[in-house]
């Protein structure tokens, strides 16, 4: 049995699950999937949890088996495959904290090429890195060149034409 301790820290979020209805027993009482569990001998809450960690295809696999083992108590109207989808949709899901592009590009990239899709998004990432060591290159750069250089007075001046000794003559007196 669970401590009180443990089910506080739990929360509420699994309620909507773990109260809905499985059906009725063969007495006329409602079955929860919180008593369905408990009578398989596994922790409700617990269980409610490694199902969120799931994927939905699995998590509901994992439920119809778990209410498949409920035939040793008979429970009218009960298919486990028919009521672990819906019961599946109530649990919680982990806030999903990858960016808007990201998840846009995840539901648009082809499931048969996961290798190309692989591919682009290593590209993607080297460019993009790229293109930010430029800018960080660029901004690194831009002071040291927008202080304008004065031009110096030698550089002003007009050069002499250039002097040679060799073969020149002296003037005659």
């Amino acid at each position: 049995m669970m401590s009180a301790v443990t089910t506080a820290r739990l929360g509420r979020e699994y309620d909507k699950f773990l109260y809905a209805s499985v059906g009725d027993d063969n007495n006329g009482m409602p079955l929860t999937v919180l008593s369905a569990l408990a009578r398989v001998d596994v922790d409700p809450w617990e269980e409610a949890s490694k199902l969120t960690r799931l994927p939905p295809g699995s998590a509901a696999t994992q439920l119809a088996s778990l209410l498949g083992a409920l035939r040793h108590t008979p429970v009218t109207d009960l298919d486990p495959a028919r009521l672990a989808a819906p019961l599946i949709a109530l649990l919680p899901r982990p806030p999903d904290h990858a960016p808007f592009f990201l998840k846009v590009f995840a539901q648009a990239a082809p499931a048969k090429h996961p290798q190309a899709v692989s591919t682009l998004l290593t590209v993607s990432t080297y460019l993009m890195f790229m293109l930010l060591i430029q800018w960080l290159m660029g901004s690194l750069q831009a002071p040291s060149q927008t202080q304008p250089t004065q031009p110096s007075a030698a550089m002003i001046e007009s050069p002499s034409p250039p002097t040679s000794s060799v073969g020149a003559k002296s003037p005659i007196k």
